[in-house]
């Protein structure tokens, strides 16, 4: 591992760019575990000030997502990619995936615990707060996201090289090569991605990096907390992605009626009581700002992944299932069959153990 942090972190002019195959090694030495946390944060933390190129990127693309569990495809899905440092607004995604899920439209959310230098609510807090079980075996998440077209996977389950770095990463509190490759890991061969970052640099970096991945749709989005939320109380330039090319799009929300002041940072226990509330069909006067902000999103990416024919049959269709309690139907299954599963592995266990006395 010394040689390629003397590469890129010398303090030499100009400093030098890994080839592919050189930077393939280096993330080959991590996450194999044979470099220590030192010298991880070390070239981290060169790699980060110097800039990492598009090789260097691809190879740790490629070495991590070899190093990923595999889950049943699920092509027709969407990946949802937020920030790995959590969020301090209303985590809108939630809800959002909650509606798309409830029209049959498969949501695959990722990540895990939040990690500087913001370090907000992570969405694992989230949903164990909601009762949803996160720790199951790949069969049975599979089994759940085909019937309630909804799952959640924790980074450092899915890829455990990852795990090995999240000390690393909270010690060094930047962020680094490994926030972008977390996000584009891909594990059920999706070909539908949604991704926040926080700069456009990072939004620059992920375009032929989405493709790489396996995306055939890559919406990219530098939204609420660098979130894969967009607001309502001002314009957002988002970036398309696709094998045969990318484009720009400006949203307006003002165009189509939506008019909000920006969502205000809130604790956890704040955000759990106005998302069950909204979820829960309440449309009172003191949640239109959150409330629109979930139709607003919910519209959008219904249109963009064709479940709808416009934008306002988007908002329409949003606005009605959140009346008719579909998002809460959602949620209620999913905590139920992930809740069953866990206590079937509980008894199973129990069994083994008696057996085995």
């Amino acid at each position: 591992m010394k040689e390629w942090i003397q590469a890129i972190g010398s303090g030499q002019s100009p400093l030098r760019n890994l080839t592919y195959e050189e930077a393939v090694q280096a993330a080959g030495v991590m996450a194999s575990g044979e470099s220590t946390d030192a010298q991880c944060a070390a070239f981290l933390i060169a790699l980060c000030m110097k800039g990492e190129v598009h090789e260097e990127l691809a190879a740790f693309v490629d070495v991590f997502r070899s190093h990923a569990k595999r889950y049943q495809a699920f092509k027709d899905s969407l990946v949802c990619a937020g920030p790995s440092e959590g969020r301090h607004s209303l985590p809108l995604t939630l809800p959002v995936s909650l509606l798309l899920a409830s029209v049959g439209f498969p949501q695959v959310l990722q990540g895990g615990d939040a990690l500087p230098p913001k370090q907000g609510i992570s969405m694992t807090t989230m949903l164990e707060s909601f009762g949803v079980e996160l720790d199951l075996p790949t069969k049975a998440w599979e089994t759940i996201l085909f019937h309630t077209h909804i799952g959640f996977i924790r980074t450092e389950h899915l890829c455990p090289p990852m795990g090995r770095l999240k000390q690393v990463r909270e010690q060094i509190g930047l962020r680094t090569i490994m926030n972008t490759v977390e996000q584009v890991l891909n594990p059920v061969s999706a070909s539908n991605a949604i991704i926040g970052v926080h700069q456009k640099k990072g939004m620059e970096a992920l375009v032929p990096i989405s493709v790489r991945s396996g995306f055939q749709n890559s919406y990219l989005i530098q939204g609420i907390d660098g979130s894969e939320d967009l607001p309502i109380s001002q314009n957002s330039v988002i970036r398309i992605v696709t094998p045969w090319g990318d484009e720009s799009l400006l949203i307006e929300p003002q165009k189509f009626g939506f008019q909000s002041a920006p969502l205000i940072p809130l604790e956890l226990e704040e955000q759990l009581v106005i998302l069950q509330r909204i979820i829960a069909g309440d449309d009172s006067p003191e949640l239109k700002r959150e409330r629109d902000h979930i139709i607003f999103n919910a519209g959008l990416r219904l249109k963009w992944f064709d479940k709808v024919g416009s934008y306002e049959e988007g908002f329409q269709l949003a606005d009605s299932l959140l009346r008719r309690r579909e998002a809460q139907k959602v949620l209620t299954r999913w905590v139920e069959q992930t809740n069953r599963y866990k206590d079937f592995l509980h008894r199973k266990d129990e069994s083994s153990s008696e057996q085995t006395g």
